[in-house]
């Protein structure tokens, strides 16, 4: 991974609240570009970033060829527009098959994707034709014209097209596509290496009983299964010490293996936070006051030269905070040129009487039984309320210092965009 300086010295990084925009805008000016590619199999590549160019050798189709199953017709000029025709059937020409040369007035059975023999000019399909009883012949009964259901040569792509264009994520209907020009492998991006671990002497495994004062370390598993969803080689240390050696440990050996170190919470000035300062003994780190909510903190640093991100410590704070400002920087560090968040536009089925000084990403269902989709709030939206994440099926923006009315146009970020 390359690397970038942080400007610590920059006023985004007082002690005064950053807008969320400006978070991002650093972030995604910090992420840098994998340089480590890799060479995988067709069957292999669903989802990986490709890293370059893929240009066609070929044109497809590599012939004209039939667009349905019918009757090709080497029609003369004076037969073109005439009704009520009838042609001598001389060949019969399949799918993988090559035809004989067809003389004017002659006609050959032909069948969808068989080549068009010299000769021919049109394709009549079989439903419009009437074939005599000794099927020697054809009729048709319409008029005629030139070229009718013919795939010219290079109708798709032509050959030194570009068919897919480095940074796209590989999808079916692009590995189809390669496929169909000859191309057997593709040069991808390596998946980053993306290190976690977590403390807090109040954290407990699921599936263990608990004591009092101890929670469940549910960000655990939904960090690791959100960057497992996004492509990443993920090596997770789970549940450390909350000592600063144990910390400082942690991220020495992450450092060395990964190309993003990421944890959540921790990274508070609390005297048992210690991954704040484990960080900045191994690096630096900026702690961020973000205008938003739910997620207020966010840090980004460097431990030697591998960037650091500590999430909130709230479960829906560093659930939102992973999907508004990690995934775009995920995705560009993995060279996916779309890395920017999905936005629409939907109705909110809701009031804001109160002007709020921070931006809110508020969980919402949307309901789409109108002509414009409407957004409804879930009726709980607490940091620590991750059932409203659950239950809803996006995040809508609602803007800082803004009061509105029900029927207002609102920014939606879909889950199923934010979360892939």
């Amino acid at each position: 991974m390359n690397s970038q300086e942080v400007n610590s010295s920059s006023a985004m990084f007082n002690d005064s609240l950053m807008s969320a925009d400006d978070a991002l805008t650093f972030l995604l000016n910090s992420a840098s570009v994998s340089n480590k590619t890799e060479t995988v199999s067709l069957d292999n590549s669903l989802g990986r970033i490709l890293a370059s160019d893929i240009h066609s050798t070929i044109n497809v189709p590599g012939f004209d060829n039939s667009a349905m199953d019918g009757y090709t017709i080497a029609l003369d000029d004076s037969q073109v527009s005439q009704t009520n025709l009838s042609f001598d059937i001389v060949d019969r020409i399949t799918a993988g098959s090559t035809g004989n040369d067809l003389k004017m007035g002659c006609a050959a059975r032909i069948f969808t994707g068989a080549p068009i023999p010299k000769g021919a000019n049109t394709v009549v399909m079989q439903e419009e034709c009437e074939l005599s009883e000794d099927g020697s012949q054809i009729s048709v009964a319409r008029a005629i014209n030139l070229n009718e259901n013919i795939r010219p040569t290079g109708n798709d792509i032509l050959e030194a097209d570009v068919i897919l264009s480095s940074g796209k994520q590989i999808q079916p209907q692009d590995i189809s596509l390669a496929a169909s020009v000859g191309v057997g492998e593709i040069v991808v991006f390596k998946k980053i290496k993306v290190g976690v671990f977590f403390t807090g002497d109040e954290l407990v495994e699921p599936g263990n009983p608990l004591s009092p004062g101890k929670i469940y370390n549910s960000n655990r598993y939904a960090l690791v299964a959100l960057l497992n969803q996004v492509g990443c080689d993920v090596i997770n240390l789970g549940n450390i010490e909350d000592k600063l050696d144990a910390t400082c440990d942690a991220l020495e050996t992450l450092e060395t293996q990964c190309d993003l170190i990421m944890t959540t919470g921790g990274v508070s000035v609390g005297e048992e936070d210690h991954v704040k300062p484990a960080v900045e003994k191994l690096g630096e780190l900026n702690l961020w006051k973000i205008r938003m909510k739910p997620g207020k903190p966010l840090a980004y640093g460097k431990v030697k030269q591998t960037p650091f991100i500590g999430l909130p410590g709230n479960p829906v704070s560093s659930f939102v905070t992973f999907c508004i400002f990690s995934l775009p920087f995920i995705k560009k560090m993995q060279g996916n040129t779309n890395y920017g968040s999905k936005i629409l536009k939907v109705k909110a089925n809701f009031d804001s009487k109160r002007a709020k000084p921070r931006r809110e990403y508020a969980r919402v269902r949307i309901d789409y039984s109108s002509e414009t989709p409407l957004a409804n709030l879930y009726p709980k939206q607490g940091s620590d309320v991750m059932s409203s994440v659950v239950w809803a099926d996006g995040l809508i923006e609602i803007p800082e210092n803004t009061t509105f009315e029900a029927g207002t146009i609102l920014n939606y970020y879909p889950l199923s965009e934010l979360t892939r």
